[in-house]
């Protein structure tokens, strides 16, 4: 529903479907603008770098007592089996900032938001996975019902209170993810610094290769589309 690539498919398909008139023409522009706009790398890379909080360094030498790592960055396969997926700089950052000595412990939260397979739980799979990476299971805590992200803050913050965490907490997620989650976990009474990580792009110079329209852009704006949908909705 998000993807320009749907709108441009829609538009398309109407302007097909109507033989002649001034709709016929309407739509036909329509997947014009969309495709010039929506393919174009530059704009694309320009509008999530406006978007993306900067990255944040942390003071090595103070110590907060939890990492909430927002899940999203593993998937199951055929088999029911958990992988990493291109947002696992999130497990990355967690497990870093814990190998520094920037946070005391580490909160999973994920469950799984997948119908193929809803046996797999992406926070108790995660758990294993950081154990296998040198850190304690003593500093691990997990959070695995959680189907989305208000869920994960609403879970989130159940746990943490319940072990009188002491607060800020550091919230780890995906850049373009990020205005969401914190906002989410900030109407919960949780006091967080956001941790943006995974910048997929808006991090490199615009060239003018960047001009040149590519069809794989309009799929991509999706996830843009769709945090900018929220914000202006909810405020």
């Amino acid at each position: 529903m998000f993807s320009p690539l749907n709108w441009l498919l829609i538009f398309l398909v109407l302007s097909l479907i109507i033989r002649k008139g001034k709709w016929k023409k309407i739509f036909i522009w329509a997947s014009v603008i969309i495709f010039l706009v929506f393919s174009c790398p530059a704009l694309y890379i320009l509008y999530a770098r406006w978007w993306q909080p900067q990255p944040v360094k942390l003071p090595a030498n103070t110590h907060y007592s939890f990492a909430v790592v927002a899940g999203g960055f593993a998937s199951v396969d055929e088999k029911g089996d958990g992988y990493f997926n291109t947002a696992s700089d999130r497990f990355l950052q967690a497990m870093k900032l814990y190998h520094s000595g920037v946070v005391d412990h580490i909160l999973i939260s994920g469950g799984n938001s997948k119908k193929n397979d809803k046996e797999f739980r992406e926070g108790s799979w995660a758990k294993i996975e950081m154990e296998k990476m040198g850190i304690p299971d003593s500093v691990i805590f997990v959070e695995d019902k959680s189907r989305d992200t208000k869920e994960n803050a609403v879970n989130s913050k159940n746990i943490l209170d319940s072990l009188n965490a002491r607060p800020p907490y550091v919230l780890i997620t995906s850049a373009f993810h990020l205005p969401r989650a914190q906002k989410l976990f900030e109407g919960q009474g949780l006091k967080v610094i956001g941790y943006p990580c995974n910048y997929t792009e808006g991090r490199g110079p615009v060239t003018s290769k960047d001009l040149i329209p590519d069809p794989e852009t309009l799929q991509a704006w999706g996830k843009y589309i769709k945090e900018t949908a929220w914000r202006i909705i909810k405020g």
